[in-house]
């Protein structure tokens, strides 16, 4: 448990680098931020003064480099805090210094497994020394947009059909149709069902009303 806390501390303290050791590193037509093995170096001497650094395999007493496509790789391991986590060393196989480039970038590489520089290996923001990233802005929420035609006409076909009209509806729902919204949609739809109803019952009325008189009617001499 003591040794997880120690290293849960390194990206705490690490994570984020002090910007006065960032440098640029011109890669692909673009300048990507980057920090020096020697800065790593000291970094690792802070957290633990007895790390190390072993090769995966060796090749006539140095480190076993591979070389296809004209790059060069070296994996190795970096112990830190008793802990031992796998690296690999990059760079093009014409380096002039090619062990000293493939050690510098596998020091980066390896150190970030422990949480070291972290931020500059991801696109995600950090938004302090605590390594804990910031939370995703909220999305903004998109304005409200105006009716459809589309929408408009079903809503005038279906008052229509159900006897009434968009206008009244509107009116009672105190909705404006020349700049209604889609949120304005759930008042009209609202209104549009009660005049409906109404609409039903009153018909019901009358039928009813209309089923008396012709009886009287039949009933009278």
């Amino acid at each position: 448990m003591e040794q997880q806390q120690q290293l849960l501390q390194v990206l705490t303290q690490y994570a984020v680098p002090d910007p006065r050791i960032v440098g640029k590193l011109p890669r692909g037509g673009i300048n990507l931020d980057f920090v020096g093995h020697a800065d790593i170096t000291k970094i690792l001497i802070e957290v633990d003064p007895l790390w190390r650094w072993v090769p995966i395999a060796w090749n006539e007493g140095r480190p076993a480099i591979h070389i296809e496509n004209g790059m060069a790789t070296m994996w190795a391991e970096l112990t830190l805090l008793g802990h031992s986590r796998l690296g690999v060393g990059s760079v093009r196989a014409d380096k002039p210094d090619l062990d000293k480039e493939l050690v510098s970038d596998f020091l980066r590489n390896a150190a970030m497994r422990f949480g070291i520089c972290l931020n500059l290996w991801t696109k995600q923001e950090w938004d302090d020394l605590s390594g804990k990233p910031v939370a995703s802005a909220p999305q903004p929420i998109p304005a409200d947009q105006p009716l459809s035609e589309k929408q408009l006409s079903d809503f005038t076909k279906a008052c229509e059909k159900a006897g009434t009209s968009p206008a009244r509806i509107a009116l009672e729902a105190k909705v404006n149709l020349a700049t209604a919204t889609v949120t304005d949609l759930d008042k009209l739809r609202k209104v549009f069902k009660k005049v409906k109803a109404d609409n039903l019952i009153n018909l019901e009325a009358e039928d009813q009303a209309d089923a008396a008189w012709q009886e009287q009617a039949q009933e009278a001499p």
